[in-house]
């Protein structure tokens, strides 16, 4: 692959690593790099749990703008449309997917972050939305970022009024940890989630893609339990405590 690279982690192999690989762009997110990313969590169904991070001195820098620049309209619309369908693919995953944030998460860097499971950031990590400000706008994720932050965080964000550090990121909601080593911390919680049933941990997830109220939350969730009470993992529970 050209844009990313993907291995599995030597002491725990459960856990798929992918590395935004486009150090001298600042990993900004090229029509390959997204098509690449599609293309390996399409096949990684197979993994516990799988871990987002970028190489050299950041996360991501959001859409290439150079690339951009180069498209016509309906070239534009396309690759935004296809990064929007990373986001929600991320979302809609079966196996739990961790952003380990180091340096920045700029514009589709923040809501690429916003989309995963689980996000920890380093302290001093450069947090924006600057697309408005520069006569951009987010063309896609802003559905992650309002269910970490909240509609008025995230409409403060999409105008570029506030740039956080990783710290104020995490009091926002955008990341759940913070840590001096967000590789490391991830890669912990990474390999936690992948000792999961993943029946069980693959139910978590399709839980919480959509979001629903009241009633339907509860039926929604009584489905995945019945299902899950199906698996070996459960029967083994049953007996274990049935015998008691």
């Amino acid at each position: 692959m050209k844009d990313i690279s993907t291995h599995r982690d030597e002491h725990d192999p459960r856990i798929l690593i992918i590395t935004l690989n486009r150090p001298a762009a600042r990993n900004a997110m090229s029509a390959t790099l997204v098509e690449e990313l599609l293309s390996v969590l399409e096949g990684a169904n197979d993994a516990g749990a799988i871990l987002l991070h970028g190489a050299g001195r950041g996360f991501c820098a959001g859409s290439d703008l150079g690339g951009l620049a180069g498209m016509s309209a309906n070239g534009r619309e396309a690759f935004e449309a296809l990064s929007g369908l990373l986001a929600r693919r991320i979302m809609a995953h079966p196996r739990p997917v961790l952003a380990a944030v180091h340096g920045f998460a700029i514009g589709g860097g923040l809501t690429l972050a916003a989309a995963c499971d689980i996000v920890v950031t380093d302290p001093d990590a450069k947090w924006s939305l600057p697309e408005v400000p520069i006569g951009l706008f987010p063309a896609w994720g802003l559905e992650a970022v309002s269910l970490r932050a909240g509609r008025p965080k995230a409409r403060r964000l999409a105008w570029g009024i506030d740039t956080l550090s990783g710290e104020a990121a995490f009091e926002m909601g955008l990341a759940d940890m913070v840590s001096e080593n967000p590789f490391a911390a991830a890669l912990a919680l990474a390999s936690r989630l992948a000792a999961l049933p993943s029946p069980q941990a693959a139910a978590v997830k399709e839980y919480f893609a959509a979001t629903r109220e009241s009633e339907a939350a509860d039926a929604h969730a009584n489905r995945l339990f019945l299902a899950a009470c199906e698996t070996a993992e459960a029967a083994a529970c049953f007996l274990k405590f049935g015998s008691k």
